[in-house]
């Protein structure tokens, strides 16, 4: 029973269960206090009933048999006396000696039960007694004891017999009383010994209870105190992943283990949120070390994923337009809107964030999708005032969790989501300013190119590479022709519109890996990793067709036809440095404007194959065109 209790309530079932050993053990006790009393009232019962019964007998018999013996002697004495003065005296001796035995035989007589044993015997010693009154008479007879022979022969041989038989009589009744009273004692002493094992069989009942109560208190009290109080110390001492035993029980030992969980899981909680506190600090720290947008998305998606396991989450970010949100990130699953308008988010047209999920009014926003959980959250991306983006959470649920517990988890995303908010935020607007500031000093206002600066710094490091790989590398120079007339006839506005359109085709025909600059004036350069001097020439070719079938509108008719004149380096031949490599393809270009302009010239007077060379560009421009041609007219 106390086992049974233990599981609902320990406080009760150990006092039920040493209330019941305790009743027990008295109730055993006062027992055997009682047995035993009633065992040693027995054995006096016994032994006095011996005394008031079997030793009276006894001594009633031992009485009959010293009084036979007597009459007997005094029969002789009766018979051997000599003087009638004498016979007198030892005849009233004898007759009172035989009027005390019928007495005592008389009164021994009426003191037994019928039908008993020693009765029977009595009865047959009464009637042999009262046979041998008849030899008796002959032994009393004086005439006959003067004959000696005769009267020894009457006495020892003829009456003996008689005697011997009352005498054995008298014993077989001394000894059946006496066997009586040993039956009566060893019957005594049996149940003793019975009454003996029933206390040995109640001491042993008594220990069992006592080990019983043992047992439950070690397995059911100390045991998983200890182990409860074990849990606690590690868990004390940092080791949140220590198991919590006896959290299914009903009784206190499972209301305990169940509140140090509970404990438990708020220390975890608090660890969690305090490395995320760290983790967003170091965030903050790796987020300003970003060097463009597409690594710091990535670094928001990396982290974010593994702070946030139990959500899935986006990044939107406002596009240049300022009319649409596109995704710029997103971790732990895709996000089933890849752009958003800003009407379509609550917490874009209130201003703050949104959480739904938790309050009594609330709706769901237009961007979030049917099979979206009902517990998400959106939250502004706010940076020196302005909107930039929005940080969209979506809570998954896990089974293990009650409603309670998956509630309190989702407001606790949604604050880490707000205070991630805030560190992306300034890392956002910073990367953003950073952007625009390096944009505007690498890149030319007018023609969309990078400047020279940002030549200088892709130079350097191509030059690295390609010396590391073993790779080629080459350098166009490139100039408008007659540029001054274009602005001394037309006016500045043209000679603008030219680079415009020459910075255009140059967008257009180095759109891979190919780095287009405006170095200054009319002067452009381009890069060209991984390519040798033949690839070169025919790209420079390639160029200075497309411009010289350039059309340009202005006002109200079109400026004069447009040619370049373009120098061809490759490293490593012309030099193992930029500015070698960038002098020599100087010295072509002005070669190739000495040699009559709108021609492309490399490191030497007369290029190899340049008729070839020439072919194969203006095949490849044509080709071009046509591909145009084919895609517009589809």
């Amino acid at each position: 029973m106390a086992f049974k209790l233990a599981e609902k309530s320990l406080s009760v079932s150990i006092k039920n269960s040493l209330l019941t050993s305790v009743f027990l053990l008295l109730l055993i006790l006062g027992g055997v206090s009682a047995m035993t009393k009633m065992r040693l009232t027995a054995l006096q019962d016994t032994i006095e009933a011996v005394g008031r019964d079997r030793l009276p007998k006894l001594r009633a018999l031992g009485e009959i048999n010293l009084l036979v013996a007597r009459v007997r002697s005094a029969s002789y004495r009766i018979a051997l006396t000599a003087t009638p003065e004498q016979r007198a005296d030892v005849e009233r001796a004898f007759n009172a000696r035989i009027a005390t035995l019928d007495q005592r035989i008389a009164a021994l007589k009426a003191t037994l039960k019928d039908g008993s044993a020693l009765k029977l015997i009595f009865e047959q010693f009464a009637n042999k007694w009262t046979q041998y009154g008849k030899y008796q008479a002959l032994i009393l007879d004086p005439e006959l004891a003067k004959d000696r022979l005769r009267y020894s022969e009457i006495v020892n041989v003829e009456t003996e017999a008689h005697f011997q038989g009352v005498v054995d009589l008298i014993n077989d009744g001394i000894k059946l009383a006496n066997q009586e009273a040993d039956a009566a004692i060893d019957e005594a002493i049996a149940e003793s010994k019975f009454d003996s094992l029933i206390l040995w069989a109640v001491n042993g009942v008594s220990v069992l209870i006592g080990l019983a109560t043992l047992i439950f208190v070690i397995r059911d009290v100390s045991t998983p105190i200890h182990r409860i109080t074990s849990s606690m110390e590690l868990i004390a001492k940092g080791h949140l992943d220590a198991d919590i035993p006896y959290a299914d029980r009903s009784n206190e030992l499972g209301l305990m283990a169940r509140a140090l969980t509970v404990f438990k899981k708020s220390l975890v909680e608090n660890d969690r949120l305090n490395a995320a506190t760290r983790t967003l600090s170091e965030l903050s720290e790796w987020l300003q070390s970003a060097k463009s947008e597409t690594e710091l998305y990535d670094m928001i998606s990396s982290v974010l994923g593994r702070l946030m396991p139990e959500c899935k989450g986006s990044l939107f970010i406002y596009a240049n337009s300022r009319d649409v949100l596109e995704v710029a990130t997103e971790w732990n699953g895709k996000s089933h809107t890849a752009s958003i308008h800003p009407e379509d988010c609550w917490s874009l047209r209130r201003g703050h964030a949104y959480v739904h999920g938790t309050s009594e009014i609330e709706f769901h926003c237009d961007h979030v999708h049917d099979g979206v959980n009902d517990n998400y959250c959106c939250i502004p991306i706010v940076a020196h005032g302005d909107t930039v983006g929005l940080l969209h959470l979506e809570y998954t649920f896990d089974r293990s969790e009650t409603a309670e517990e998956a509630k309190a988890r989702f407001a606790d995303r949604a604050r880490l989501g707000h205070a991630c908010a805030e560190h992306l935020s300034i890392a956002i607007a910073n990367m953003k300013l950073r952007e625009g500031l390096r944009d505007q000093s690498v890149r030319d206002v007018l023609t969309g190119l990078n400047n020279r600066r940002y030549l200088l710094e892709m130079a350097r490091r191509e030059l690295l590479r390609a010396e590391r790989h073993k790779t080629p590398l080459s350098v166009l120079t490139i100039d408008v022709d007659h540029f001054k007339s274009f602005n001394d006839n037309h006016g500045h506005d043209a000679g603008d519109a030219v680079l415009r359109h020459v910075g255009e085709i140059l967008r257009t025909l180095f759109a891979d890996d190919a780095v287009p600059c405006r170095f200054g004036g009319e002067e452009f350069v381009v890069l060209l990793p991984n390519t040798d001097m033949d690839e070169a020439v025919a790209r420079a070719e390639a160029l200075r067709g497309k411009i010289e079938a350039l059309t340009i509108r202005y006002a109200e008719g079109h400026l004069p036809r447009v040619t370049i004149s373009a120098g061809v380096a490759s490293f490593p031949e012309a030099g193992g440095n930029f500015t070698e490599l960038l002098r020599v393809a100087d010295d072509a270009l002005y070669r190739a404007k000495q040699n009559g302009r709108n021609r492309v010239e490399g490191p030497d007077h007369a290029l190899p194959d340049a008729d070839r060379i020439g072919d194969e560009a203006v095949a490849a421009l044509a080709t071009v065109r046509s591909v145009k041609s084919e895609s517009k007219a589809a």
